[in-house]
């Protein structure tokens, strides 16, 4: 018989995890690393027990676009880049950072920039 799963978030505690790993390592950039919509807990959840962050990493672009309408204004990372050629267009009106990983992203990142 499975065992009952439970998932308690709390925001307090990653406060207080982030400004732990702030006080070790006070000369370091410290960033937020959300993956999978937080595991399937929603970004909201956790959002404002990031604050402290000096900025936060995502793999989705839709996250990305979210924690952005939430208010963060800080640097976001698209860890996984861009795949569509539309995409350019929400990297930059939402002040996105993209990493590059082939060819053809930076195909369309080099089409997208006006000359």
């Amino acid at each position: 018989m499975p065992r009952p799963i439970v998932a308690h978030i709390r925001p307090d505690a990653i406060r207080h995890n982030l400004d732990f790993i702030r006080r070790t390592a006070a000369q370091s950039r410290v960033w937020a690393v959300i993956k999978a919509d937080a595991y399937g807990h929603g970004i909201e959840r956790i959002y404002s027990g990031l604050a402290a962050a000096d900025g936060i990493a995502l793999l989705d672009l839709a996250e990305a676009v979210r924690v952005r309408e939430l208010g963060w204004d800080k640097p976001v990372l698209l860890l996984e880049g861009i795949f569509e050629p539309t995409d350019v267009e929400l990297v930059e009106r939402h002040r996105l950072t993209v990493s590059v990983h082939c060819d053809e992203q930076l195909d369309m990142l080099i089409a997208a920039k006006p000359r």
